[in-house]
């Protein structure tokens, strides 16, 4: 075990699991004498500040920077309590030996679910008529055309386990199903009854677009302005992933001059964004507060297994999920 004998110090920042007290964390991280310190703020200078001694760095929402990470001193890993990890410097941890790991597998159903809601939602036009009807309006001919779903096209960006289980749901309601994943061998895609195609044909031929990636250098912006063109004036566009896979201005503009059709949105460029964004008040969109991970079983399996990586580090083992695998020839890992 690490520490020379001297309680260890686990250092949370800023997670949207963690509505309280770290209470669960707390619990299980006495067994092993770590000290719990929950740090509520996205502010760099008070993360290095508390972080410098820590022996492991839990974080979600807040940024891991390089000067955060170069400023530790004796850090053996930093546990994102989610599945996306693009608020950390990887390399930077590499650099110093530090493992990176995540929580991969704790909220497949939730998000999938999320966005077939979102879809459903928009198809049917049911935030509107809701609006309306509890307004005391009983007129739903005034949302018309409302989108039939049956032998419609969605297309899928991003095939892993996310966009998987979407498109498990989605085949339910009798979708046609295209998919675009260059990571995913087109056999696979085949297999599972659906169809591998180019970005160019899934953004021309789908009626639906979910988005369903992780955020790294090849998929920032992946859909911008060009992408958004080759889109059908109906289409809807469903981003459960990273807010910035999309180029937001070009979204706006696309959204707000009937470009395309509709889009639901569970996260965005800037989170929370600003309360004069003008993207809030188009009416063709619909925007959650990034929660389709959360459910009551999704959070209570995400600190439990976030934890347990915690203790893997603190007890010299290797961690389940690691992100950075590199890091594993590093000097003090060998």
């Amino acid at each position: 075990m690490y520490g020379g004998g001297e309680n260890f110090k686990v250092v949370i920042t800023e997670c949207a699991a963690i509505r309280g007290e770290p209470t669960i964390e707390r619990k299980i991280l006495s067994k092993i004498d770590a000290d719990v310190c929950l740090l509520r703020t996205k502010d760099e200078t008070k993360i290095m500040e508390a972080t410098k001694d820590a022996d492991v760095v839990l974080c979600d929402a807040a940024p891991i920077t390089q000067m955060i990470i170069q400023n530790f001193v004796r850090a053996r890993g930093i546990v994102e309590m989610g599945i996306g990890h693009d608020n950390i410097d990887v390399e930077a941890a590499t650099t110093r030996g530090i493992y990176v790991c995540n929580v991969p597998d704790y909220c497949l159903p939730e998000v999938a679910d999320h966005a077939l809601g979102l879809i459903l939602a928009l198809a049917r036009k049911i935030p509107w008529i809701n609006s309306l009807t509890k307004a005391g309006e009983w007129n739903w001919n005034k949302f018309r055309p409302i989108l039939n779903l049956e032998g419609r096209t969605a297309g899928i960006i991003g095939f892993g386990k996310i966009g998987g289980r979407v498109a498990e749901r989605l085949k339910s309601l009798e979708v046609k199903i295209f998919v675009y994943d260059p990571y995913i061998p087109e056999s696979l895609v085949k297999q599972r009854g659906s169809k591998p195609v180019d970005l160019k044909t899934l953004l021309e031929k789908s009626d639906i677009v979910t988005i369903h990636v992780p955020l790294i250098k090849d998929t920032y912006h992946l859909i911008g302005e060009k992408e958004l063109q080759l889109m059908k004036k109906t289409a809807i566009l469903i981003n459960t992933a990273r807010g910035a896979v999309v180029d937001q201005r070009a979204l706006y503009e696309a959204l707000r001059t009937r470009r395309i059709g509709y889009a639901g949105l569970d996260v965005l460029e800037k989170e929370p964004p600003d309360p004069d964004d003008p993207l809030l008040r188009l009416p063709n969109v619909i925007v959650t507060p990034h929660m389709a991970f959360y459910s009551e079983r999704s959070a209570r399996v995400l600190r439990k297994e976030a934890v347990e990586e915690v203790i893997r580090i603190l007890e010299g083992k290797k961690p389940k999920n690691l992100v950075n695998p590199e890091v594993l020839k590093h000097s003090r890992h060998i």
